[in-house]
């Protein structure tokens, strides 16, 4: 199947798939067909002679970026299997944890695990915090500023006591040597933005 076959010209979709830039980022809401997209348009890239193993397909959901290669087969594209398929997430730890990266963020990329919370929520039972879910809500606040304020420092920005709280998670992370989940993205935008002539990634 043709990458173009049953797209009107002139649709999003179409308009996505046919773009000639190296990189193209598409914003929009669920279940608009971002997703389907993007498999046209991987699709019109092999089919013009990308080599496939040079293709990066970013999404936010496992489901979407497992369903970029399946697709890509039903299609009968060459190469798909040579093709990543990645969520936003998982391309930013590829990148974080390479040492190099570590030495220049000054923390450790690794992420969280399920079994540290409890332990990270018990050190940090200060009677200022507040208490259990108090603390939940001080660490989602903070991963929520993280993400948002990419040029602020998001400890700084807060409240006397969220700034006290903020500045002794951070240091238990670094203790620990960890990360948030919710820190991946902007540690990665951080790194990117610092060093914009890096050529390993």
């Amino acid at each position: 199947m043709a990458w173009d076959d049953d797209l009107l010209v002139g649709t999003s979709a179409y308009e996505i798939a046919a773009d000639a830039a190296n990189r193209l980022r598409v914003i929009a809401g669920p279940g608009t067909g971002k997703s389907f997209s993007m498999r046209r348009r991987v699709a019109r890239l092999v089919e013009s002679g990308a080599d496939p193993e040079r293709i990066l397909a970013v999404t936010f959901t496992r489901i979407a970026a497992e369903d970029v290669r399946r697709e890509l087969n039903k299609l009968d594209v060459e190469g798909a299997d040579e093709i990543q398929a990645r969520t936003l997430h998982s391309f930013a730890m590829r990148i974080l944890r390479k040492q190099w990266v570590i030495n220049l963020l000054g923390r450790v990329t690794r992420p969280l695990l399920n079994f540290e919370i409890e332990p990270l929520l018990y050190d940090l039972g200060d009677n200022r915090f507040g208490n259990k879910g108090a603390r939940e809500k001080r660490i989602k606040a903070y991963e929520a500023a993280f993400a948002r304020s990419q040029d602020d420092d998001p400890i700084e920005a807060a409240d006397a006591v969220d700034r006290e709280f903020r500045h002794a998670l951070v240091d238990w992370m670094t203790f620990h040597k960890c990360i948030l989940l919710g820190e991946a993205i902007p540690f990665l935008y951080i790194y990117l933005r610092d060093n914009p002539s890096v050529a390993r990634v």
